[in-house]
């Protein structure tokens, strides 16, 4: 006797699949606009330490000034060369745009069988692009001033004391390997922060009000970021109460201000499209 066929009950919801930017897009960031100011101050470091070695062999009342002199002549260079990274910077973040537009385009595809490709364009997210390029320049300033800042600490510090020059020189050259670890920080926190941006944007472009926070998986998490993992919320207060697929819709509201996903600093936490079938 034939089985009978029960019908197959239509899902209530889908989870867009991740999408996770590769770590290469961070690698160019800081390659395009961070590394040169880096280098910048590798290069003037070497310059630095021979003067604070020459002023120590033969101190003067204008020594001191002669070793700022060196310090001051690197930081004009450079804030020249921050004013000139703004087309990088664009070129970056259009680039970033285009990779996870193509992504959306799948993921709202292979969920909906609906292809996005001529509704949904860069000039959508614009002003979410230039407030990146608008950050990343005063971060890139930021790197470098911070660096300033510690190698003229260095320098003044060693004057005062009489320090040897290879003591002073290996404090500049650490001030440059941390402005170099904070530099590469901040681009691998850019591109996550971009990321979650554009994710948000194309979520509410697309009509959907629903998401899923998806915590980071690092080993020192927030603990409220973590416990939020796998909870969904809405911006639509209709929805707010209900469930969908046994979870309890929370209300976005529910989330301060800055503390969504991938806005803290260094917050890798996702926000996952949710389509819900009423």
């Amino acid at each position: 006797m034939a089985k009978r066929v029960r019908p197959q009950r239509r899902k209530r919801s889908v989870v867009l699949r991740d999408i996770v930017p590769p770590a290469t897009l961070a690698t160019d960031l800081y390659r395009s606009a961070y590394a040169p100011v880096v280098q910048g101050w590798s290069d003037a470091a070497d310059r630095i330490i021979a003067e604070y070695a020459r002023t120590l062999a033969q101190i003067t009342h204008d020594a001191p000034a002669d070793v700022q002199g060196q310090i001051d002549q690197a930081a004009s260079l450079l804030q020249r060369l921050i004013l000139s990274i703004t087309p990088s910077l664009r070129h970056w973040a259009l680039r970033v745009e285009g990779w996870f537009r193509g992504k959306w385009r799948g993921a709202v595809l292979s969920a909906t069988g609906v292809d996005l490709q001529t509704v949904i364009g860069p000039e959508d997210v614009r002003d979410t692009l230039e407030a990146t390029i608008a950050r990343n320049v005063a971060l890139v300033r930021n790197v470098s001033d911070q660096a300033q800042a510690r190698i003229s600490e260095a320098v003044f510090r060693g004057l005062t004391q009489r320090l040897p020059a290879n003591d002073v020189a290996k404090e500049i050259r650490g001030a440059v390997d941390m402005a170099r670890t904070r530099a590469r920080n901040i681009a691998a926190d850019q591109l996550s922060k971009l990321s979650g941006s554009l994710a948000d944007e194309r979520r509410r472009e697309a009509g959907l009000d629903t998401f899923e926070f998806k915590h980071s998986g690092k080993l020192h998490p927030r603990s409220w970021h973590k416990e939020r993992d796998g909870k969904l919320f809405s911006e639509n207060p209709d929805r707010v109460g209900t469930k969908v697929d046994g979870k309890i819709i929370h209300a976005a509201s529910e989330i301060p201000p800055g503390d969504g996903a991938s806005q803290p600093p260094f917050c890798g936490c996702r926000n996952l499209s949710y389509m819900i079938f009423d």
